[in-house]
């Protein structure tokens, strides 16, 4: 189902790197660790609750039994020149990732299968592409924790919508 996305020129720009075992699983998870432990760092954050954030994050990815980092793979992208359409063409490319992942994530749940995106790997996609060995024009851009629900599970409430997006007010 997320290859039904639809795709700027024809291009199929998603690439799903599946980690099934526990030691890519921890060495994935470590090295995103280290880079988040160093950010909220320089961002002044308190050691100790840095300690905390990174060893929930560490414990949720290398528990889950099927962790996919979901990337944008720009090497059909066209090149242009200048920035706003080499910009622009990199928009059409990660908005057709992010259907796919929306694809992917909803055919899951259609199979009774629980996921939950994480959208880490944006902050250090130099990180994610050394550990899992991609190519300069593989984009890391989300990780989807997939697995069974607990029978107890029950979800956050989310907020209540707000309709104001869906009202657009055109100029006479």
């Amino acid at each position: 189902m997320a290859i039904q996305a639809p795709a700027p020129h024809h291009s199929s720009p998603w690439r799903f790197v599946l980690l099934e075992e526990d030691s890519a699983k921890e060495s994935f998870s470590r090295a995103m660790g280290e880079r988040w432990r160093q950010d909220l760092a320089a961002d002044g954050m308190d050691p100790h609750r840095i300690e905390g954030i990174v060893t929930r994050s560490h414990r949720m990815l290398t528990s889950t039994p099927l962790l996919v980092v979901c990337c944008v793979d720009m090497s059909k992208a066209h090149d242009y020149e200048d920035g706003p359409r080499s910009l622009a063409e990199w928009s059409l490319f990660a908005h057709s990732t992010g259907a796919a992942l929306q694809n992917f994530m909803t055919a899951l749940a259609t199979d009774g299968i629980a996921s939950c995106w994480i959208s880490a790997p944006v902050f250090c996609r130099d990180v994610v592409r050394e550990v899992l060995s991609l190519h300069e024009r593989i984009e890391p851009q989300a990780l989807v924790l997939v697995g069974y629900p607990a029978p107890d599970y029950r979800p956050r409430p989310r907020p209540p919508l707000d309709p104001r997006p869906f009202i657009v007010e055109a100029d006479a």
